[in-house]
């Protein structure tokens, strides 16, 4: 070896492989980091997608099901108008219409009319079909007439031929007690029952056989009580204006076991046993025996 020449070391040596060769190469730590965001990315992203793909479904789903259910509004919409003057403000100013006036119908078409009756069938498209008076029919512009099936009605609405009437809505319509219909009578017993608590607050003649005299709770009445099943009915006497007129419980005693009329203002209290039906009455010419 000549001087000046370096000496290079055995093939075989550890020396001959370079120190730099047992690092890592630049950045070799971070490649796992990312593949790790990498895969995360990933699943992170396919949930995102499936939520995405679920909200859509479910979108859908929902609109389709609102597409499917029935809409009022829509409804309305197709059903047909007819074009109508100005509605009456005062009720008094229609017609009344009815089963015992039905010659009257055909002259009252294209005008606003009252009309009694009995619905026979209520439909969720707004359509009635009367029992009475029959053949008539009537269409709600807007809303349901399932309610009113078996209904006894007053309506007020448009003539739009002999057999039909417009009506604007549910607004128009009042439902009618079959008692209020029943005809006044000229007395009254423990049968119409019913009938003397829709007369409540109007005066009427109440026929009945006396079972007791008592006074009330409060002392200031006398009350005649009569035989009843369904209801109580009782006589009530103010004590001082009886009184007065020379009415005493010994004298309202002495109708026991009677039968009489009784004259007064109808009276109505509910209660948890039976209802009461009240005559109020404070004149000794109210009452007179029959038997």
């Amino acid at each position: 070896m000549k001087d000046g020449q370096q000496k290079l070391p055995p093939p075989n040596s550890e020396e001959h492989l370079p120190v730099t060769s047992l690092a890592s190469p630049p950045g070799g730590h971070k490649k796992p980091l990312i593949l790790i965001g990498v895969l995360l990315l990933l699943v992170g992203g396919g949930a995102f997608v499936g939520s995405m793909i679920g909200e859509s479904e479910e979108k859908v789903s929902a609109g389709e099901k609102k597409d499917q259910a029935p809409n009022s509004k829509s409804r309305s919409k197709n059903r047909k108008r007819e074009k109508t003057t100005s509605r009456p403000d005062r009720e008094t100013e229609m017609v009344e219409l009815s089963l015992e006036n039905r010659s009257d119908f055909p002259d009252n078409i294209g005008k606003w009319v009252r009309l009694q009756g009995k619905v026979k069938i209520g439909n969720e498209d707004g359509i009635l079909e009367f029992e009475e008076p029959a053949g008539m029919s009537g269409q709600l512009v807007r809303g349901s007439a399932a309610h009113l099936s078996g209904q006894i009605v007053n309506v007020i609405g448009w003539m739009v031929s002999e057999e039909k009437i417009q009506i604007e809505g549910i607004f128009e319509i009042t439902t009618i007690d079959p008692v209020d219909l029943l005809p006044k009578k000229d007395f009254y017993t423990m049968v119409d029952a019913r009938q003397l608590v829709a007369l409540r607050n109007t005066r009427a003649i109440f026929k009945g056989k006396v079972k007791n005299v008592r006074v009330s709770g409060d002392e200031k009445n006398l009350f005649l009580v009569f035989e009843g099943e369904s209801h109580e009915f009782i006589g009530s006497g103010d004590i001082k204006k009886l009184k007065e007129v020379e009415v005493t419980k010994e004298i309202l005693k002495e109708l026991v076991g009677k039968t009489i009329k009784l004259k007064g203002n109808l009276g109505y209290k509910k209660q948890e046993k039976r209802d009461r039906v009240i005559i109020n009455f404070n004149e000794k010419d109210d009452y007179e025996i029959v038997d």
